[in-house]
């Protein structure tokens, strides 16, 4: 088996992507011919902004028998996707190589440097990132004079999104107050309905769309003081496939909230 494996080459030939955000890096960097596969969820309109890039390329759910009948010569994936699939294809001798998740837009600018390098088009990702900067220049100067708003994230399950995410620094690059930041929350973590009332923002983001509308999970972003609180603040709404994984999209995210401030 490993004898015959295929040898990295300095391009890869034929890459496997995993999961979601991998896939957006791998349509956006790659050449359409080095694509061998990318995962189901980069031909979901709702979560994958690259969608349009797909077309014929054949998708694959991160199972073992299916990458491996792919015969990649690289695998890439994030570090918190099928991690049984990851290690037994390095165990076999596949180079795979895992992107983590991101918390700031400095943190997109090193990743699209390494995707970048792994696919085999460094200069690509570098005026990727050029551009990134130059348009998140503009959006500061042409906002820079609305006043600061408050917002804050209710999620499925009462979540909400604190400091150190990606969320919380595209916020602030919109130039918003996060609250839940404010709270003293990090990360992801749940809040009552009480709580969220008593926060009292400027501008409400209500995820809706992170799990299905029949259940458990979003059956309290129905609850009839959400809607009371929802009719007297602004609901910020920011495509989930501008904002759910790092990349050159989340300045169109940042745009959309900034102009809404």
């Amino acid at each position: 088996m490993l004898a015959s494996l295929p040898a990295l080459a300095e391009k890869p030939r034929r890459i496997v992507s995993m999961g979601l955000c991998t896939d957006q890096l791998l349509l956006m960097l790659a050449d359409p011919e080095q694509i061998a596969s990318v995962s189901v969820w980069a031909g979901d309109s709702n979560m994958s902004y690259m969608i349009d890039a797909v077309g014929d390329i054949p998708l694959n759910r991160a199972s073992i028998e299916e990458i491996v009948g792919f015969e990649p010569d690289l695998v890439v994936a994030s570090e918190f996707v099928a991690w049984d699939t990851v290690n037994f294809l390095r165990n076999l001798g596949y180079p795979v190589k895992q992107v983590p998740v991101v918390t700031s837009v400095d943190q997109i600018y090193d990743l699209l440097d390494r995707f970048g390098a792994w696919t085999g088009h460094p200069q690509r990702a570098r005026r990727m990132i050029e551009q990134m900067r130059q348009r998140l220049d503009v959006i500061e100067a042409r906002y820079a004079t609305r006043p600061a708003r408050s917002v804050i994230i209710y999620s499925p399950n009462g979540f909400t999104v604190g400091a150190d995410t990606l969320e919380h620094d595209l916020f602030v690059r919109a130039g918003y107050r996060n609250l839940a930041a404010e709270m003293g929350i990090s990360g992801f973590q749940a809040i009552s309905l009480e709580r969220l009332v008593a926060a009292d923002p400027d501008v409400l983001q209500i995820d809706r769309s992170l799990s299905p509308q029949d259940s458990l999970a979003t059956a309290a972003l129905s609850h009839p003081v959400l809607e009371k609180l929802i009719r007297h603040r602004e609901n910020l709404e920011v495509p989930t496939r501008l904002r759910i994984c790092g990349g050159p999209m989340i300045v169109d995210a940042i745009e959309m909230m900034a102009a809404r401030r």
